[in-house]
């Protein structure tokens, strides 16, 4: 497995503003679209998890808005790679998720990032990355770690400090 410049397998940040997140995200898309990577989000509500979205698909070029998928379940975008974009909020039960077009979804054939990837349980695929998102004492930041699974490639250094 080749790692780019910049990159490793695990990171992790106690406190990043918004700015430094949305940065690190950018990056996040940009490896995770080249190299067709399934993201895999969890954290407490309001940890972040549709802002790094947004901020991966920005970096993975996606063209116009890119909103939760909370009622839809799962989002597409673009073709050449698709993104997609998915919500496990409301599922219940690992088997729900084939109605999802989950094996399809994990197949690769673009990046795919999903918002509470823990209710996938044993489905979720084994190389991934995995991103979780806290909420420090305060809510000024987020915390983040993140670890590079499998296969999965290396994943984008965090930028910290003033």
């Amino acid at each position: 497995m080749i790692q780019e410049p910049g990159t490793v397998r695990e990171v992790s940040a106690t406190c990043l503003d918004l700015e430094r997140l949305c940065r690190w995200g950018r990056e996040l898309g940009r490896l995770a679209v080249r190299h067709r990577v399934f993201v895999a989000l969890d954290g407490p509500l309001g940890a972040g998890k549709t802002t790094l979205v947004q901020a991966c698909c920005d970096g993975a070029d996606v063209a116009g808005p890119v909103t939760s998928p909370t009622f839809t379940l799962v989002q597409r975008y673009g073709d050449a790679p698709p993104v997609h974009h998915v919500d496990l909020y409301r599922i219940g039960r690992e088997d729900e998720l084939r109605e999802l077009g989950w094996d399809d979804l994990t197949a690769g054939d673009g990046p795919v990032f999903v918002e509470w990837a823990a209710r996938a349980g044993t489905r979720l695929p084994d190389d991934r990355w995995e991103v979780r998102l806290e909420i420090p004492a305060g809510g000024e930041c987020r915390g983040v770690h993140a670890i590079a699974h499998g296969r999965a490639p290396a994943l984008p250094e965090i930028e910290v400090g003033p």
